[in-house]
């Protein structure tokens, strides 16, 4: 399962819709206990992917390194990632799988003509096993 509040998880879908038509990407920082996430803070990063920014994001290691390095002055680690698909379902695709990594949430915001959203998330936990539907449990 995978928690934030209301304001974290709305600015997850403002940067979704704001990215629109291409793909947003950012960083889930907060605490782990177990299969459980509390997502403190999401961190808009920058889709690198300008050729095909439709259907792909690319993050900079070097942003997300900075972004880790921050996060860990407060307490906190990355314990996820989120990203959009424009006009496409909230399903991850094989590239998002070939990318992803273990133990990680991974929600995905399906955006529908810039306006209509959907968001699920996703995890595994070994590298040779599919991705699952997880919980979001929405906060105050």
């Amino acid at each position: 399962m995978v928690k934030l509040t209301k304001a974290i998880f709305d600015k997850i879908i403002e940067d979704s819709k704001n990215a629109y038509p291409h793909e947003c990407c950012g960083a889930l920082l907060g605490n782990a206990d177990g299969d459980e996430k509390s997502v403190s803070t999401a961190r808009l990063l920058q889709n690198m992917n300008k050729e095909r920014a439709a259907d792909r994001y690319e993050i900079d290691p070097a942003e997300l390194l900075k972004v880790e390095k921050e996060g860990a002055k407060e307490g906190l680690d990355v314990v996820g990632f989120y990203h959009s698909h424009p006009d496409h379902p909230s399903k991850p695709s094989g590239f998002d799988r070939e990318r992803a990594w273990p133990d990680y949430s991974y929600i995905i915001v399906a955006v529908a003509g810039g306006t209509e959203v959907e968001a699920e998330s996703w995890t595994f936990t070994e590298m040779d096993a599919p991705f699952e539907v997880e919980e979001i449990k929405i906060t105050d």
